[in-house]
């Protein structure tokens, strides 16, 4: 309702200095701007002038006769020259007080309904000319347009009001009103939802905010309360909430300090569990798509070994037979009457190497066909590129097919993965060789 507003503190200040000007310009001790409160009337303003017995906020009942309350009953203009010399108003409580002439004009709100009036008495006789209620008509007309301001002001607090119930009840997220001790003095449902509470539980003064707080996070929680209170910008960050069956729950908060209060705030809660959940899901994802990009590239390295078998059976049998024939070469040269050791340690140093060798291709087989995480570690190129080589060299002399390499001198370890890089040049070797196939003999 209108009638319940409040009029602003600056509008106050220019209704005074309004009132003080019409005292002065009519020479009256007493002009006055009511307003109806029933059961009662009330000195809204008052005119600061000399001889004034109406005093800021007095309070009168309504019927008891009051100019004022002619005025606001009928809507129309009054005057009174002279009560002392009129059987209707000389009985007038004003006139108790000394006012025996009155000059008032309603004034209304936008709606219609009665404010009060604007009015000014004097303790003598007064006609009060036409150009007296003119400039209070004029004065009226200013006041209605403040009522205007102030209605439409009302109108559009309220709407944003009603925008705000709206958000609070559509229960998206969580609304608290909170203070500054801890205590939960309001909350939306979807609060309550997410830390499990219930309405009873709110009432009853069982909700704080600290007490759902983790004693870990508590901390923070008080800087972040010590910064709002010091007029500090608070960007919303994520805690939990112990719920009332002791779980916790993820959430994200905004809180910013309510207009008007110094220990009290208000607070939007997001629930996060179902966002943690997705992300817990797409790790899992992740890992699963990187074990499925493991096996799969350990099945391709296991495919392109697979074409490889009778060549790399090759590269270790001949260091193998090799290994067996320097060790009988060896053999005989000590079994001589006069044994030749020079011969023997020459033999015997011809089947360490061949050995090494095929321990070589061992590994580097091994290397491909361990199945293992992707891995970056530093490694020299060259180094590893050689290996894959080495490892290819029968299958490309098998099918009359040179590989022949350029490879720059001095470079520096890269950080990479030595698997990834090897199967590459793998793949590369061995469909060259198979492309080199389909050409002839004096072309190759």
């Amino acid at each position: 309702m209108l009638k319940h507003m409040q009029v602003p503190a600056e509008i106050m200040r220019k209704w005074q200095e309004i009132l003080d000007l019409l005292a002065d310009i009519l020479d009256v001790p007493s002009a006055l701007i009511m307003r109806v409160e029933p059961p009662n009337i009330k000195v809204f303003v008052s005119s600061e002038s000399k001889g004034n017995p109406y005093e800021p906020n007095e309070v009168a009942c309504l019927n008891t006769g009051l100019y004022c309350e002619t005025v606001m009953n009928t809507g129309r203009p009054l005057i009174v020259p002279d009560a002392l010399q009129d059987e209707a108003w000389k009985s007038n409580p004003d006139v108790k007080l000394g006012m025996i002439s009155y000059l008032g004009v309603p004034i209304s709100w936008p709606d219609g309904e009665i404010f009060g009036t604007i009015c000014v008495l004097d303790r003598k006789s007064n006609e009060y000319s036409d150009l007296y209620l003119r400039l209070l008509l004029q004065w009226r007309d200013v006041l209605q347009a403040d009522l205007m301001s102030i209605a439409s002001m009302q109108r559009e607090i309220e709407r944003r009001e009603a925008k705000i119930r709206h958000l609070v009840d559509a229960n998206i997220i969580g609304i608290v009103i909170w203070d500054v001790k801890g205590q939960i003095l309001d909350a939306n449902n979807e609060f309550l939802r997410i830390v499990g509470y219930d309405q009873n539980d709110l009432l009853s003064g069982r909700v704080n905010w600290t007490d759902m707080t983790p004693p870990e996070l508590r901390d923070r929680d008080a800087l972040t309360i010590s910064k709002l209170t010091n007029k500090q910008a608070v960007q919303p960050f994520e805690k939990e909430y112990i719920r009332k069956d002791g779980s916790h729950v993820p959430v994200l908060v905004g809180i910013a300090s309510l207009e008007g209060t110094e220990d009290q705030g208000v607070a939007f809660v997001l629930d996060l569990t179902e966002r943690r959940r997705a992300e817990a899901e797409a790790r899992e994802s992740e890992r699963r798509f990187r074990n499925m990009q493991m096996e799969l590239a350990h099945a391709n390295r296991l495919a392109t070994l697979g074409q490889l078998t009778a060549s790399i059976t090759h590269e270790v049998k001949q260091p193998i037979t090799a290994t067996l024939l320097n060790t009988q070469i060896a053999q005989r040269f000590l079994s001589r009457q006069q044994p030749d050791i020079e011969g023997a340690k020459k033999a015997i140093d011809r089947a360490v190497m061949n050995g090494m060798r095929v321990s070589e291709v061992v590994d580097r087989t091994h290397a491909l066909v361990r199945k293992e995480p992707v891995r970056k570690d530093r490694l020299e190129v060259n180094e590893a590129i050689s290996g894959v080589i080495g490892l290819t060299r029968g299958e490309a002399l098998k099918n009359d097919v040179q590989v022949r390499t350029l490879l720059a001198e001095g470079l520096p370890d890269v950080q990479g993965s030595r698997v990834q890089i090897q199967q590459v040049m793998l793949n590369l070797i061995v469909h060259a060789i198979e492309a080199m196939r389909q050409l002839s003999d004096d072309r190759r």
